[in-house]
């Protein structure tokens, strides 16, 4: 295996649109200062319940995620889909902020994807 290159982006803006293109151009990228001067730095939970979700879809995708949560290491693996899968959300974003980029991956997949997510349907204002 030859010597993985990353592509190295700074700050937690648009993280998960970020993994979505990295997962479809297969391109490796190295997130850093992730919310690093703030009160609470690192990622949040729905978005570390994102990355596990794109673990489930995704053949060989590795996360790697330092302790304090404010750097990302993420490797795309190839887009499977697959059937039956379940994924909790949790409570802190509405569903459709994970299923807007199940849709897209959905269409590249290896097989059909069929996912139930649990979790907050819709968020009120």
């Amino acid at each position: 295996m030859g010597k993985v290159s990353y592509m190295k982006l700074k700050g937690s803006q648009n993280l998960r649109i970020r993994l979505l293109l990295a997962t479809l151009s297969t391109k490796s990228i190295i997130i850093e200062d992730i919310r690093a001067d703030a009160t609470w730095p690192g990622l949040r939970p729905h978005e570390v319940s994102f990355l596990r979700l794109l673990e489930k879809v995704c053949d060989d995708c590795v996360v790697e995620i330092n302790e304090t949560g404010t750097k990302l290491k993420y490797k795309p693996g190839i887009i499977m889909g697959g059937r039956h899968l379940v994924h909790d959300c949790g409570v802190s974003r509405s569903i459709s902020y994970f299923l807007e980029p199940l849709i897209v991956l959905g269409l590249f997949g290896k097989k059909p994807l069929t996912i139930r997510l649990k979790g907050m349907p819709l968020l009120s204002f």
